[in-house]
């Protein structure tokens, strides 16, 4: 299957799917002394031994704290978020090259946003699959 992100309802149903690269590349870049402040990013590392299987399942508590966790890594990278010896240049030099941009990461940031918003909404079930 490769790389996905399906929410599903009590049916076991598909009811919206997206690819979770960025969910799943996005610790490997944040600053060490910030990096325990991010469980849940952490734990989606391609190289985290939470997988099972090749797979990680979120209920709504966790989908909601991993909403929580992006949006901060978003606030942190377009500076709306102080975060003492944490510089967000440096950060952005990894995160971006010349086909993917700031506004890039705010888009896919964005998408992952409207993804775990849904899935509160309607309380599904999100799998994520490397």
């Amino acid at each position: 299957m490769g790389r996905w992100m399906e929410a599903l309802n009590k049916k076991k149903e598909i009811v919206f799917e997206m690819a979770p690269n960025f969910l799943i590349y996005c610790s490997r870049h944040l600053p060490k002394n910030i990096k325990n402040e991010f469980p849940i990013l952490l734990n989606l590392d391609l190289h985290s031994d939470k997988w099972i299987d090749e797979l990680q399942t979120f209920q709504s508590d966790k989908i909601y704290e991993l909403k929580k966790e992006i949006e901060r890594v978003r606030r942190i990278l377009n500076r709306e978020e102080f975060v003492p010896n944490v510089n967000s240049e440096k950060i952005l030099k990894f995160w971006t090259t010349e086909d993917y941009k700031l506004k890039d990461i705010n888009d896919d940031i964005y998408e992952l946003k409207s993804f775990f918003i849904k899935s509160i909404e309607q309380n599904l079930e999100v799998k994520i699959y490397l």
